[in-house]
């Protein structure tokens, strides 16, 4: 990426470049916009990031062969909560705001014509969207996949520049922030738990509600994100003996899952509910690092579980 950013009105929103990767990276899907016989085109697609570009695949005829060689931008976003204006206001509309965070990459397309780099591109999208397995390696050798491998378009996206915008409360006063997180806590829609955890990690300085407070060291967590998954199953496979990939469905499909990290972002205890179908019980799971083992994490924790928005109704 050798373009430098267009100055953004907020700079306190702008995400850094790693972490605008990371979204676009994590995205289910994204747009792909571009012009295509002078004509503006918007397409969805599924993306892999491989060595820096972006690769896609699709039809060989059609609007995506006819944008090649031409500018184009990948697009993701991401609403994070819709924030009433009452929050804020008994009266005026004004107030009413959307929490978001956005990601725009901008650079040229190009058409891959190397039958094993197409034939790489094709396997890491198999491994990014169906990551259990059961399918056989695509490679460009093989006579399984050699017919569709020289079929199919594959593109990818020479990257120029990547712009990234996270507007999650950083132009709030710390108490403005608390009172933000108290609120999206208690009304407890779907989402807001994740809301609060995203908010909450944009605004380090911001008033701790009491929900998230908890002992000296270690900064709660109410909603982790699937880049803790590794180091929760870790955890929990130390204390609890269950196996890693039944610990990671565990988690993937629990009711709530929190933590706890330290000052580094070190993940020090890892906390969910879990539900059993069999006994018919709701299970709150601990598994703490040795060093942080106190009664203080523990309750902390499971109080957080137990006023969860996804128990409350429990």
């Amino acid at each position: 990426m050798n373009q430098p950013a267009p100055p953004m009105r907020r700079e306190v929103f702008r995400m850094a470049d790693d972490d605008a990767r990371a979204f676009l990276r994590a995205a289910p899907f994204v747009q792909l916009a571009g012009c295509a016989a002078g004509r503006p085109v918007l397409k969805t697609v599924n993306v892999v990031e491989l060595d820096g570009a972006w690769y896609f695949h699709g039809a060989v005829a059609g609007e995506k062969t006819a944008m090649l060689a031409g500018p184009v931008v990948l697009a993701a976003e991401e609403l994070v909560a819709q924030v009433p204006s009452t929050f804020v206001d008994d009266e005026r509309a004004c107030f009413a705001s959307a929490l978001y965070r956005s990601v725009q990459l901008h650079g040229a397309l190009e058409r891959v014509d190397d039958a094993a780099e197409k034939a790489r591109a094709l396997h890491a999208l198999m491994v990014r969207f169906q990551p259990e397995g059961g399918f056989r390696p695509i490679t460009h050798d093989d006579p399984l996949y050699a017919g569709e491998v020289k079929g199919v378009l594959v593109a990818r996206v020479l990257p120029e520049r990547i712009d990234g915008k996270a507007k999650l409360a950083q132009n709030k006063q710390p108490h403005e922030v608390r009172a933000l997180l108290e609120r999206l806590w208690r009304r407890g829609e779907p989402g807001d738990a994740r809301a609060v955890a995203l908010i909450a990690a944009a605004n380090p300085a911001a008033e701790t509600p009491a929900f998230l407070q908890g002992p000296a060291g270690v900064r709660l967590c109410c909603a982790m994100e699937a880049s803790q998954l590794d180091a929760a199953v870790t955890l929990h496979g130390a204390v609890d003996g269950a196996g890693p990939d039944q610990i990671r469905r565990r988690l993937v499909a629990a009711l709530a899952w929190a933590g706890a990290v330290d000052h580094t972002g070190a993940l020090v205890a890892s906390a969910h509910l879990h539900l059993d179908r069999a006994r018919g019980a709701l299970a709150t799971i601990v598994a703490i690092a040795p060093a942080w083992r106190t009664d203080a994490l523990v309750d902390t924790l499971t109080r957080l579980l137990r006023d969860h928005p996804a128990a409350r109704a429990l």
